[in-house]
C-alpha cells in the first residue's frame, strides 16, 4: 500500500477493544491516527480508577487521540484540563455519535445531536480548555425523520473544532443497514475544516473508494480491524508465520499491560476474532472457540493458539 493512503487512515475508538495492546498491534502495521476507547469525562475528572486506567499506555503507543463522552460542558472542561499536560495525548475527540442505549440515556453520545445547543457548549468548553486538536464524531442524526448532521457539523466548526468525523448512519440504525456516504460528501463540501469518513469500510478498496466518492480527508476503520491488523496490507489476513507471531505478540502485550490473569481474559474476544473471516477448510473452528473460552491461564491460551494455527501455516 502506498504511504499516502495509510497516512489517511484512522482506527476507530471501539469500547472494550481499543486498549493499548490492540493499538500497538495496529501501529506495527503502519497506521498513525490511533484512538482510545471512549472515556467518561465524569469518571475522568472525578479520578475513578477504572476510567483513568483507560488512559494508560505501553511504550510506543503514542501519539494517542483520546475520545471523551459526557453531557455536561463543565465536566468536559475539567476532564480536558486534567489531561492537557499529558504529552502523548495529541488530540481530544468528542463522542457525539455513540448509539448505545445506556450512553444515550445519560444524554451523551448521539443524544447530543438532539440538543445542538448543548453540543455547541461542549465543543466550545473543550476548545477553551485545550491547545490540542479537537475533533467531534457525529452520526447522521436520530432517525430518518431527523437527519441534522450538516447542522451539527457546522456548529462544531463554528465552535472551534479542528476536524469532524462522520459516520452516516442514524442512531436508530446502530450498526445495521448501509451507511449513506453521500452525507459525508455533503459535509465535506460545506465545511472548511477536514472531514473524516466512517462506515462500511471493510478493506483498502473501500477506503480508496470512500476517499474518491466523498472527497473526505481521511477514513476511519472500526470493526473491520478487530482480529485483522492485516487490513493495512495488500496481502490481507492469511495463515503464515507472520500471522502466528502477531497473535502471540498480542497475547504478550496483553500480559505486559494487564498482568497474566486479566491479560488472558482480555484476549479471549480478540483471539476469537483472529480466527474469523478466513477460509479454513476442514478446520473445526467451533472447537477452537470453545478451547479459547475455556482456557484458565495465559499459558494455556498460548498453547491453544499454537496448536490450532501452527499446522495451518503454508498449507
Amino acid at each position: 500500500m502506498s504511504r499516502s493512503l495509510i497516512d489517511l487512515l484512522h482506527t476507530a475508538p471501539l469500547a472494550g477493544l481499543s486498549d493499548s495492546p490492540f493499538r500497538l498491534i495496529n501501529r506495527k502495521f503502519g497506521v498513525k491516527y490511533v484512538y482510545s476507547e471512549m472515556v467518561s469525562v465524569e469518571g475522568l475528572w472525578r479520578k475513578h480508577r477504572n476510567t483513568t486506567n483507560l488512559l494508560k499506555i505501553l511504550e510506543g503507543d503514542s501519539p494517542l487521540i483520546v475520545q471523551l463522552f459526557g453531557s455536561k460542558p463543565d465536566s468536559f472542561s475539567k476532564a480536558v484540563s486534567m489531561i492537557e499536560d499529558i504529552d502523548y495525548i495529541s488530540e481530544i475527540n468528542i463522542n457525539s455519535g455513540c448509539p448505545v442505549r445506556k450512553v444515550i440515556r445519560s444524554g451523551s453520545g448521539s443524544a447530543l445531536m438532539q440538543n445542538p445547543g448543548l453540543m455547541a457548549n461542549i465543543v466550545a468548553e473543550t476548545r477553551k480548555a485545550t491547545k490540542k486538536k479537537v475533533s467531534v464524531k457525529l452520526r447522521s442524526g436520530k432517525d430518518t425523520d431527523c437527519i441534522n448532521l450538516l447542522e451539527c457539523a457546522k456548529i462544531c466548526q463554528n465552535e472551534g473544532a479542528d476536524v469532524v468525523i462522520v459516520h452516516p448512519r442514524t442512531a436508530v440504525q446502530m450498526f445495521s443497514g448501509l451507511s449513506d456516504w453521500s452525507l459525508i460528501k455533503e459535509v465535506k463540501e460545506a465545511l472548511k475544516i477536514p472531514v473524516i469518513g466512517n462506515g462500511d469500510v471493510l478493506n483498502l478498496d473501500d477506503a480508496e473508494r470512500m476517499l474518491k466518492e466523498t472527497g473526505c480527508d481521511g477514513v476511519m476503520i472500526g470493526r473491520a480491524l478487530v482480529g485483522n491488523p492485516w487490513f493495512f496490507t495488500k496481502e490481507g489476513k492469511k495463515i503464515n508465520q507472520i500471522f502466528l507471531d502477531t497473535v502471540l505478540e498480542h497475547i504478550a502485550l496483553s500480559k505486559q499491560f494487564y498482568g497474566s490473569d486479566k491479560g488472558y481474559k482480555m484476549m479471549k474476544k480478540h483471539l476469537i476474532y483472529y480466527a474469523k473471516n478466513m477460509d479454513l477448510p476442514g478446520v473445526n473452528r467451533k472447537s477452537y472457540y470453545e478451547d479459547i473460552c475455556n482456557t484458565g491461564s495465559i499459558e494455556n491460551e498460548i498453547e491453544v493458539v499454537k496448536s490450532f494455527f501452527s499446522p495451518l501455516i503454508n498449507l
